[in-house]
């Protein structure tokens, strides 16, 4: 069931992975990897649209997924080298002009696998609740993604530069957020070790 709200769902896949041996977006993960069971999970959400954004090793990444064949929107950043936050700018400018009377929009990683379509739709449900606020992911004495944005910040989103995400936006304290507890499905993977814990922990067997 859809929101009445019009949110869509930017997933972002642009990175390197320059701390693995090995592309991450592709890291092997349930029936396939991280990339399309994060897709497969935000296709099970409320969301009216997904979008991925990719930039590093995008004709590979496209090809081994079938990303095209499977009919997913892929917004392409050929200067991701400039880091996370620039990523989404471009991002949020592509989804602007494709749908520019967008609700929210809610921004999450390829690399948080523990993540489940029902956590992704409280954030939707907060939203819907608050529509002027950011609906954030708690991290204790921080917030982070995945992070629903209301409309009145996308101009500051697409405003984003450098590889420190969002968080200048989820750090201002003129920003209205509420913070919802994600619990033990906040695990990133950034390093081969992380994810080698991450198979060990769960065994691979996690269901959402």
């Amino acid at each position: 069931m859809k929101t009445d709200l019009d949110i869509a769902v930017l997933i972002m896949a642009a990175g390197a992975s320059k701390r693995m041996d090995g592309i991450k977006q592709l890291m092997p993960w349930k029936d396939s990897n991280f990339l399309l069971e994060t897709i497969k999970t935000v296709q099970n959400t409320n969301a009216n649209s997904l979008h991925v954004v990719l930039g590093s090793n995008v004709e590979f990444i496209t090809n081994h997924c079938n990303l095209k064949e499977k009919n997913i929107d892929v917004i392409v950043n050929s200067n991701w080298e400039n880091g996370l936050g620039d990523s989404i700018a471009h991002g949020v400018k592509v989804l602007l002009k494709q749908r520019p009377n967008l609700d929210g929009i809610l921004i999450c990683l390829a690399d948080q696998p523990l993540l489940s379509f029902k956590y992704l739709n409280s954030l939707m449900v907060e939203y819907v609740k608050h529509p002027s606020n950011i609906i954030a992911t708690n991290y204790g004495k921080k917030v982070g993604v995945p992070a629903l944005f209301p409309k009145l910040l996308f101009e500051e989103l697409c405003a984003l530069k450098g590889d420190f995400g969002a968080k200048e936006i989820l750090n201002n304290k003129n920003n209205a957020i509420i913070p919802l507890d994600a619990a033990d499905q906040i695990v990133d993977v950034d390093t081969n070790l992380e994810y080698q814990n991450l198979i060990n922990l769960t065994n691979n067997t996690l269901n959402t």
